[in-house]
């Protein structure tokens, strides 16, 4: 709890909240009725209500930003914001992986390294969160989480520049899996550092691109792997 709480910079009021949040329902019902355990119910719940908290959360942010795109533009870019991919990367920023209860079938299939598994748990937490501090401390906490991203995108061109977008919807299409992406080598000095990133689907590595941030390399190589599919 204190991990979360310091990555975060909130304390709960109700740490059962938190709890709950971080727990599956594999791990909920395999310890259902335990007198050991000190959880009342799974995260779905919380999920679902995450999920409104932070599709309102993040319109009005980006209605306030950019006051020239229309609805359609803010959908799409609403869209690349709240994806699997890029809730799943919040939720290990946020150190989910360590801490998420599971139940021993997704133990034994790393469940806690699923794309799928870990944005839904980061929209847990984030319908947790609102419980417990109310709709401005979320926002709050919500907009400083995406921040770097809101800024990182191109608004006026995002969708046709935002290759891992397209690429995540691609392969799911084709494949019925989200890509996954991976820094395979560094080189350089801190201040000129240049990555590399190879993106598979599964165990197939599809393409790999270079760049100055892990951010640009991985749009590199979700493009190279768009004109391979």
């Amino acid at each position: 709890m204190d991990i979360i709480e310091e990555k975060v910079g909130y304390k709960f009021n109700k740490s059962e909240l938190l709890l709950r949040a971080l727990t599956h329902k594999s791990y909920y019902n395999e310890h259902l009725g335990s007198k050991t355990e000190s959880v009342s119910d799974h995260n779905e719940k919380l999920e679902f209500l995450g999920d409104a908290v932070l599709d309102l959360v993040l319109s009005d942010e980006l209605m306030k930003r950019h006051v020239q795109i229309d609805e359609g533009g803010l959908s799409k870019i609403r869209a690349s914001l709240v994806n699997e991919v890029t809730l799943s990367e919040i939720a290990l920023e946020f150190k989910f992986d360590e801490l998420i209860k599971l139940g021993k079938g997704e133990q034994k299939t790393d469940g806690n390294k699923k794309p799928r598994l870990l944005a839904s748990v980061f929209e847990s937490f984030v319908g947790a969160l609102y419980l417990d501090a109310g709709f401005d401390k979320a926002k709050e906490i919500l907009v400083k989480t995406f921040n770097s991203r809101f800024e990182d995108i191109d608004f006026e061109h995002h969708y046709t520049l935002d290759f891992k977008t397209r690429l995540q919807e691609k392969v799911q299409e084709v494949f019925r899996k989200t890509p996954v992406y991976e820094v395979i080598d560094e080189k350089g000095p801190d201040h000129k550092k240049e990555f590399m990133v190879q993106v598979k689907v599964g165990t197939q590595v599809l393409a790999s691109g270079k760049g100055l941030s892990k951010k640009q390399a991985a749009q590199e190589a979700a493009e190279k792997a768009l004109q391979e599919l």
